[in-house]
């Protein structure tokens, strides 16, 4: 009875650990492929959002958005001095040189999110739209370098004063 007993409980642990075994090695299938596909080169981006998320503290938290048009669109949302929605004009070429520089960067092999070394900092985020899909990278503070130098050049662009046109954004009905 116990070398029954004895070779059933080998035969489970070993039929366990095959299927461990083949679940891990799925896994790890599924991710080389998931980070293996190939982008195209440089593909168009349409406009690009960066964005400063909100602390324990009085952090400012907007958005920062760059239109191929030529577009500039800042959302204040709070701790800001402009709440709400204001545009500008930068000029077409402006614009589309803003974009090439910050796609030169190739933003399509950057991560969806970045893992965040501390929480109570404010964190930038990025979403760039491209004409089939938008890309979004969070945490990019804790990404790559450049991430963060490109955070300073949006605010420097993107610092709404008087000069800003306010967009409604009620409906009327």
């Amino acid at each position: 009875m116990k070398k029954l007993l004895t070779g059933v409980l080998a035969l489970l642990l070993a039929t366990s650990s095959f299927g461990a075994y083949k679940v891990m090695h799925k896994k790890k299938r599924k991710q080389a492929k998931k980070t293996t596909t190939a982008s195209k080169p440089n593909p168009v981006i349409k406009s690009v959002l960066m964005g400063r998320s909100a602390c324990f503290g009085k952090c400012p938290v907007y958005t920062i958005e760059v239109f191929e048009t030529g577009t500039l669109r800042y959302t204040g949302k709070s701790f800001v001095d402009y709440e709400g929605v204001y545009e500008k004009n930068m000029g077409k070429e402006q614009a589309a040189q803003f974009i090439r520089e910050f796609s030169a960067l190739r933003p399509d092999t950057l991560k969806y999110i970045y893992e965040k070394l501390i929480l109570d900092l404010p964190g930038v985020y990025y979403f760039i739209t491209y004409p089939d899909s938008v890309q979004k990278v969070l945490n990019a503070d804790s990404g790559p370098e450049f991430m963060k130098e490109w955070a300073k050049k949006f605010d420097a662009i993107g610092n709404a004063d008087n000069t800003w046109n306010k967009i409604n954004t009620t409906e009327k009905k």
